[in-house]
């Protein structure tokens, strides 16, 4: 009679959390066969590679499935991920409950019949991006007395992740003196990321004693937009800062150039006509 025992494994690579997307793509390992008429001992299928705009939603998953040899008494299974942050370079371990680890069926006499099979399914959700994964699946046999009858390894096909946020930022900010005696200030945001974001707040601080914030209405992917402000003339050398999204609503990969601070410059002799109080412009860029 064949007994079959099923496992399944979850780990997340960050923070876990639940959640579910539509597959991005599918694809099966195979393991080389003994023979014509005999199902291979060791072998990878059901690879999945999830792709989701949130982060908990990105999984990778494998299922490894193991036979006997003959005299086995206990079988064992080893799931590694490997990750790739950048093209060319080299796959590094991802570190994670349950990854590295040797992993036993929980009947321990699963094995020790010849036409026993064991299925473990073994999902990573919670994938930073973007970066390319892979698992690498170590299969062990052990026959009485501790003594190793054989090992083999399999190598599952490649799960590219993209990063598909938000990214805002802020480029550059100008400044320009004004014939009303205020200045006029010119912050450049752009959004480097696949995703539109908004609405959103910027925010001048340095000008005056309070922030001064315009909300920008949404802007699209690879995309930028001039904000504008009038505020009252800075000190030379005083420090201005424009800050996209202080209040961190909309969901980017990297909050790290969310703000720049400049020094305010000398004052210039030729000053600008006087515009409206603050307005904001989207415009295209890359």
């Amino acid at each position: 009679m064949t007994r079959v025992g099923c496992v399944l494994l979850a780990v997340a690579c960050c923070a876990a959390a639940s959640g579910g997307a539509a597959v991005a793509g599918a694809a099966v390992a195979g393991a080389a066969v003994a023979g014509a008429d005999t199902p291979p001992r060791d072998q990878l299928n059901s690879f999945v590679c999830q792709k989701a705009l949130d982060p908990p939603e990105r999984a990778v998953s494998v299922q490894a499935v193991m036979r006997p040899l003959s005299g086995t008494m206990k079988m064992q299974v080893r799931f590694e991920l490997m990750r790739q942050t950048t093209p060319g370079t080299a796959f590094t371990m991802v570190h994670g409950r349950l990854l590295g680890s040797w992993i036993s069926p929980e009947n321990p006499t699963l094995g020790q019949q010849p036409d026993d099979v064991w299925n473990v399914n073994h999902p990573v959700v919670d994938l930073p991006a973007p970066a390319t994964y892979r698992f690498r699946v170590t299969f062990r046999w052990t026959g009485a007395n501790g003594q190793r009858l054989g090992t083999a390894t399999q190598t599952s096909p490649d799960c590219f992740e993209p990063e598909l946020r938000a990214d805002l930022l802020v480029r550059s900010l100008s400044v320009n003196p004004l014939a009303s005696g205020d200045n006029g200030y010119v912050a450049v945001v752009a959004n480097r990321g696949k995703s539109g974001a908004g609405p959103f707040q910027v925010a001048l601080a340095g000008a005056s004693a309070t922030p001064q914030t315009m909300t920008v209405a949404s802007l699209g992917p690879r995309s930028s937009t001039h904000v504008r402000f009038v505020a009252p003339a800075c000190t030379a050398g005083s420090s201005l800062t424009v800050t996209v999204d202080p209040a961190h609503t909309v969901d980017e990969y990297d909050f790290a150039n969310n703000a720049l601070t400049v020094a305010c410059p000398a004052p210039s002799t030729s000053p600008s006509p006087s515009s409206p109080s603050a307005s904001s412009s989207p415009s295209s860029a890359s």
